[in-house]
């Protein structure tokens, strides 16, 4: 194939023409063809494209690691480069862009809905690529740009409702499934399309849709279903090293079209009786406290995460948990034989970098023995970023500590330091070697409180304080970055 990108990289003719962008540094095809030779950069953005690109000019596999729609196992997917660029094609020939565009993306090139849609798919079709990441809403500030992200970060931007002033002239979505009220929102700050992409790991995309009022898909030129069973969906992708896949999604078929129905591995098998995850939770998320949650199995019974609304977190502090949990259960007691027994309460459902539900974290939060508190906001601004919690007078920290004056102890909070500088910036720190710490005013149940987390070079400085006076802080040594990222 020599009508693509690869074409750049055989001779000199296009060795002036400028393909990538890293932040504001453009890169020309002859400075790409030095890197190219270069065992050593420094910039992550710019390594992986490179990596990348070796990898097609050489003709390579291209590897992928997932969570799969055919496996619960981690496993690594292949791909050809010239899968790819029939994709890229099929996509241009699909959505018609021209013009002077330039594609951004909060997501990165390790996964292959970043590679697909930020990489490949503008270099083939003669796009600027901007490889430095998107991390955040204020970060959006590039004119007539394509924006590569995943429901996750949507859902987080209509959740602030966040503003912005340079709005995208296109969205792609994908990663998981992308809920309505956030698809209007998106559609609301996005100038022209939201395309909404439907796809795995193993097959490549499948289909989109560009309505959230409509339920169904319109299939890619590359793509032919071939039968769906209740367990399963068989289909052949010209986007795959191995074009017969069979995915875990079951759907109804209309020609070019097709209507998702659920998965065949969201079955909960709890006490003999069978219970779909899915259903569970969208009638759980009728209820007037619920902005959403997550179901699944745990230690023989259902657990549910829920995310309280503002209606939500006004009963909790009033009547109790004990309370909300018995007006959820009743919520559901006449439409399932099984309901959750188990509840948690988070302002998010936690998602990985690929917008994907993070269940190892979601199971870590039902193995915590500690109540969590109440988070009421969580706010973002330049290194720093708090969050605004309640310690309910009723959480088991709270016995003992003391009978008549109920204080939130000091080696508590410095676990929920630790416990929120994972979830903000997915660090590891030094409890133990905690500098300048100091506990200037007790905290009592039920009062709002802020925590102030603040990155430097050398560590962790946390503050809880409210809009009067500093209860306690100190400096958190950084440990290790973990893998991953929330």
């Amino acid at each position: 194939m020599d009508n693509n990108f690869l074409k750049y990289f055989k001779t000199s003719e296009y060795d002036e023409k400028v393909i990538f962008k890293n932040g504001d540094k453009n890169y020309t095809v002859k400075e790409i063809k030095s890197l190219l030779l270069s065992n050593n950069i420094e910039d992550e953005n710019l390594r992986l494209a490179i990596d990348f690109l070796k990898k097609a000019i050489n003709n390579e596999d291209i590897e992928f690691y997932t969570s799969g729609s055919t496996s619960d196992k981690n496993s690594c997917v292949k791909k050809t480069i010239q899968n790819m660029i029939i994709e890229s094609d099929d996509l241009l020939e699909e959505f018609h862009f021209e013009g002077d565009l330039e594609f951004i993306s909060t997501t990165t090139l390790e996964h292959l809905f970043g590679a697909t849609f930020h990489f490949v798919f503008p270099l083939n079709s003669g796009f600027m690529i901007n490889l430095k990441r998107i991390n955040y809403p204020e970060d959006l500030n590039i004119k007539n740009s394509v924006l590569i992200t995943t429901p996750s970060f949507l859902e987080t931007m209509r959740k602030y409702d966040v503003q912005i002033e340079v709005k995208p002239r296109y969205i792609f979505t994908a990663g998981a499934k992308l809920e309505d009220k956030t698809y209007e929102y998106a559609k609301s700050i996005c100038s022209n399309d939201v395309i909404d992409i439907y796809g795995s790991s193993e097959s490549g995309s499948i289909g989109y849709r560009k309505d959230y009022n409509s339920k169904r898909l319109k299939l890619f030129k590359g793509i032919k279903i071939l039968a769906s069973k209740d367990d399963c969906t068989e289909i052949l992708t010209e986007y795959s090293k191995e074009n017969h896949q069979i995915i875990k999604d079951k759907m109804k078929i209309f020609e070019d079209e097709i209507e998702l129905v659920g998965r065949s591995d969201r079955v909960l098998k709890v006490q003999e009786k069978r219970i779909d995850a899915d259903i569970l939770e969208n009638k759980i998320k009728e209820n007037e406290y619920i902005d959403d949650c997550y179901c699944f199995e745990f230690a023989g019974k259902i657990a549910t995460l829920a995310v309280l609304n503002d209606l939500g977190k006004d009963y909790l502090l009033k009547s109790g948990s004990v309370e909300l949990i018995k007006s959820l259960k009743k919520h559901l007691k006449d439409d399932f034989e099984k309901i959750p027994q188990k509840w948690k309460f988070f302002d998010e459902i936690p998602k990985n970098i690929r917008g994907k539900i993070d269940k190892e974290r979601i199971r870590e939060l039902f193995e915590l023995n500690l109540s969590l508190p109440l988070i009421l906001s969580r706010v973002k601004k330049d290194n720093s970023i708090t969050f605004r919690l309640i310690f309910l007078e009723n959480s088991n920290f709270f016995k003992g500590h003391f009978e008549d004056l109920p204080i939130l102890a000091g080696v508590v909070q410095l676990f929920y330091v630790d416990f929120f500088i994972k979830l903000a910036y997915n660090l590891d720190c030094h409890c133990g070697q905690i500098r300048r710490v100091k506990f200037a005013n007790i905290i009592k149940p039920n009062q709002i409180i802020d925590l102030e987390l603040t990155k430097t070079d050398t560590g962790i400085s946390f503050k809880y304080k409210d809009e009067i006076k500093t209860y306690s802080s100190g400096i958190l040594p950084i440990k290790n970055d973990l893998v991953g990222n929330l």
